[in-house]
């Protein structure tokens, strides 16, 4: 199996917009992206990271049009974001996460 990349917060929000249309022109997403609602992102700063993206492997890039797929499924993604915090916040101790976690957002009756 392909190594899942580091992906930023941003790029997560670009994934999430192609993992739900399946795949998706550069055009349609730079669109998306440039609405007030969904951040109101220039169109070259998008395509900045559609190309980033690409390069590490995330996405893949189809001609003609730029149409963007995803390489990885939003499953393989969560789970290797949740294991990198997992390994840099709680030394991978996900004991450790879930006591931290519980501790005072659970009353004593549940």
């Amino acid at each position: 199996m392909k190594k899942i990349p580091v992906i930023t917060d941003r790029e997560l929000e670009i994934m999430e917009v192609v993992w739900q249309n399946g795949s998706l022109p550069a055009q349609e997403i730079a669109a998306y992206f440039l609405q007030p609602e969904h951040g109101g992102t220039s169109k070259n700063t998008t395509y900045t990271f559609l190309n980033r993206l690409v390069k590490k492997g995330a996405l893949s890039r189809e001609e003609p049009g730029f149409v963007c797929k995803a390489r990885f499924t939003r499953e393989q993604v969560q789970r290797s974001v949740g294991q990198s915090f997992l390994d840099k916040v709680y030394h991978g101790s996900l004991s450790g996460m879930v006591a931290q976690f519980v501790d005072g957002h659970i009353s004593a009756q549940e």
